[in-house]
């Protein structure tokens, strides 16, 4: 069943999307909550779906642009690798409260990575690599990151953390989890 679908069942047809990708059912009636959450789209098939911030603290706030995949302008493939990220966090680290992270693929901003708690945005890195024998350094993809925004009442624009990191796994995981342990209280499980 498709969004517009339950919207139509449940909600009377409407459907409303917030600057956090999240998706609202309003004036759904108090006694088909619990029917309108065992929908099938909520919980079987290609997407997954956070149940609590408690299990998922990281993926449950999760926003992402296209990324390259999808939009031309973007510098970096940013949907998998928010994903992949998110869960790899999770497996090693304990986080005790939601995490706000926001990928956007450049500076355009349409992940909107300013305004989240870590906010990453695509952006050019350089990384060490023998090239004919010699140590060179060659241009990959990179994320700037930024800490600190917030939306809703006294919102603030996050300052930048650190620019150029190459967002391959090998450098951007041990970063993100001395974010997570020195901003949020993570804890290694």
């Amino acid at each position: 069943m498709a969004l517009a679908d339950i919207a139509d069942k449940y909600s009377q047809g409407e459907i409303r999307l917030t600057v956090e990708q999240n998706v609202i059912f309003p004036n759904v009636n108090n006694t088909k909550v619990s029917e309108l959450l065992q929908e099938p789209l909520f919980n079987i098939g290609h997407y997954f779906i956070p149940k609590t911030d408690k299990d998922f603290p990281l993926s449950r706030g999760l926003v992402s642009c296209t990324g390259s995949q999808f939009c031309g302008v973007a510098l970096i493939e940013t949907k998998n690798r928010a994903i992949e990220l998110s869960k790899r966090l999770e497996e090693e680290l304990k986080v005790d409260m939601p995490v706000r992270i926001h990928w956007t693929g450049c500076p355009n901003s349409c992940g909107q990575a300013q305004v989240a708690d870590i906010g990453l945005m695509g952006g050019p890195a350089r990384v060490e690599k023998e090239i004919d024998g010699k140590v060179k350094k060659v241009a990959v993809e990179g994320v700037n990151i930024f800490l600190g925004g917030k939306v809703g009442e006294d919102p603030f624009l996050g300052e930048v953390y650190k620019k150029g990191v190459p967002a391959d796994y090998k450098y951007l995981i041990p970063i993100m989890k001395d974010i997570l342990k020195e901003k949020f209280g993570a804890m290694e499980k």
